[in-house]
């Protein structure tokens, strides 16, 4: 399976995930929501573990692939010519070489589900920490 086509697979299914949570978390009270590249994604409080596996899955799955891919494009002169040497050198450079490198954009793709699992994790720890300040008045006076 070609690289592009693996990594559209498995991101496409998260991402359809995190869509029909969305759409059912739509359909409920209003959620906090997270401000991405691409738009904003609510999700319900008691919908973030889930949101977090979900992520998580995916970004593994996304990095196992970036990690192969970063091995394995890669191109050898196919002589020891004029031509064959500078062609694989510009290909590689091209594929895996500095910012405007084709693997760049995928990196980012890492970067992009990274800051969206610890957004969450942000979240969830608000939540935790707000249930507990407003449960705490309740705690001293059941006492």
């Amino acid at each position: 399976m070609p690289f592009i086509a693996g990594i559209n697979d498995f991101v496409g299914e998260a991402l359809s995930g995190a869509a029909a949570a969305n759409a059912q978390a739509a359909t409920q009270a209003p959620a906090p929501g997270f401000v991405g590249g691409a738009g904003i994604l609510r999700i319900e409080p008691d919908q973030v573990d889930a949101a977090i596996g979900v992520f998580e899955a995916a970004l593994d799955k996304l990095k196992h692939k970036v990690m192969q891919a970063q091995e394995g494009i890669r191109a050898d002169p196919m002589a020891h010519d004029r031509v064959s040497q500078p062609a694989a050198y510009a290909f590689n450079d091209a594929a895996s070489g500095g910012s405007g490198a084709a693997i760049e954009a995928w990196l980012g793709a890492v970067r992009e589900f990274e800051s969206i699992i610890e957004q969450l994790r942000a979240a969830r720890h608000a939540n935790v920490m707000t249930d507990q300040t407003v449960a705490q008045p309740f705690s001293h006076a059941a006492s």
